[in-house]
């Protein structure tokens, strides 16, 4: 703040929240710099949370049409990795965009990234087939031990985080599980050994790599269903940056869908009642994840399926998702499962009416989004079991040497690769 305020300034990037822009104890120095003629540029990441259409609507972004109105004649650029034709539109409205607006996009179809489906009610032992998995994508071990990539594993809750976790590791995987609930050391911790390769494979709630872009993550596994298809590309997209062979793998189950499709019905009616009214754009969540519950359920292109959703042209696959590769084995397996299910129903005594039963409406299953439709994320920097015991001093030490050094590997990097 002290820079900012000086003469000549040395910030170039300015990198701030959609709640900071709408604070009011910002406002000064966002007046000092309009005045100075300091903004050259207003940039919008993540642009799909301004939309209530968008997989992690946040009303906060929203807010940031009426700051776009004050830099009217500063150039806006938005972006984002997951918008639909109905979302661009709602992030041009929202954010007051002036026409003409040029528009680059490119296609969301990555050769690299072998998707596939797995239906957990099938797997005798689905642990036993996560490991093997894992395995597969990392590949032999390097002479000097350990892998040359890594993993992920997305998890919906924090008791599955820690649980698949200690089931790898005891199955010879080495893994650990990152989530709010940890200290935030702890969690500082956890992610270097992640991104310096001590520990190949994290297992983490969907809060965990929001700006992490390590290039050598060989898979990305949701151990439960997504909340929508767009979040999920978003997440597995994580995998193969470097453009080596990389796998995208879901465990489905119907129970997950029917706990995810329950607290998406909660949210969206806890919204209606706070504001007292409906909305079109309420069934965006559901609608989002139904799409995902048929990315998983149907026969066809899982590739196709997801350029469909973002009104791409339909990709030359190339035997790249097990739907293209092994359309039989599918095919079976999907009618294994209904055969499976159908029998379950025909045993089962007759239940009364739906009820939360043993799950209940809990936040915590499902970290994700923030204060929009879907669910609360607990912050990165929340600690909700011990945060007292560090003062915030130290934890922003921690936090701040983390990025440092994150930086200064990304400028390695950069260098390797313009030389």
């Amino acid at each position: 703040m002290q820079d900012l305020e000086c003469e000549s300034p040395k910030t170039k990037l300015l990198y701030i929240t959609p709640e900071m822009a709408a604070a009011s104890s910002f406002q000064p120095t966002l007046n000092m710099l309009l005045s100075r003629g300091l903004l050259s540029y207003l940039i919008i990441d993540e642009a799909h949370c301004v939309s209530e259409w968008g997989h992690d609507f946040r009303p906060d972004y929203q807010r940031l049409g009426t700051l776009r109105t004050r830099l009217s004649q500063i150039p806006c650029v938005a972006l984002t990795a997951t918008a639909t034709k109905q979302v661009q539109d709602d992030i041009i409205s929202s954010l007051k965009l002036h026409q003409p607006i040029a528009m680059f996009k490119t296609p969301c179809f990555r050769f690299n990234l072998f998707y596939d489906v797995q239906m957990k009610e099938l797997l005798s032992d689905p642990y036993g087939n996560l490991k093997d998995f894992c395995l597969k994508a990392l590949g032999e071990k390097k002479p000097t031990g350990g892998f040359s990539g890594c993993g992920i594993v997305y998890c919906r809750t924090r008791d599955s985080c820690e649980e698949v976790a200690i089931q790898l590791t005891q199955r010879g995987v080495p893994s650990k599980a990152y989530h709010a609930g940890l200290k935030a050391g702890d969690r500082v911790s956890i992610q270097n050994q992640w991104m310096d390769e001590v520990v190949p494979v994290i297992v983490a709630t969907i809060s965990f790599g929001m700006g992490v872009d390590k290039a050598n993550v060989r898979f990305v596994a949701h151990w439960n269903v997504a909340k929508s298809l767009a979040g999920y590309y978003q997440e597995s997209g994580r995998a193969g940056r470097d453009g080596r062979q990389s796998f995208c793998r879901v465990y489905y189950s119907r129970t997950d869908r029917d706990q995810v499709s329950f607290l998406i019905k909660k949210e969206i009616t806890k919204a209606q009642a706070k504001r007292k009214d409906t909305k079109a754009s309420d069934k965006a969540a559901m609608v989002g994840f139904e799409t995902m519950v048929n990315y998983c359920e149907e026969q066809g292109c899982r590739h196709a399926t997801i350029a469909s959703y973002f009104g791409d042209i339909k990709p030359q696959c190339n035997k790249c998702c097990d739907c293209c590769k092994n359309p039989q084995l599918v095919k079976k397996q999907t009618e294994q499962l209904q055969t499976l299910l159908l029998g379950r129903s025909r045993t089962c005594i007759e239940q009364p009416a739906a009820r939360p039963g043993p799950f209940g409406y809990n936040t915590d299953l499902y970290e994700g989004g923030r204060k929009g439709y879907g669910f609360e994320r607990c912050d990165e920097d929340d600690d909700s079991d011990g945060g007292q015991e560090e003062s915030s001093d130290i934890r922003k030490k921690k936090w701040n040497s983390f990025f440092q050094k994150q930086m200064n590997l990304r400028k390695v990097r950069s260098v390797k690769l313009t030389r």
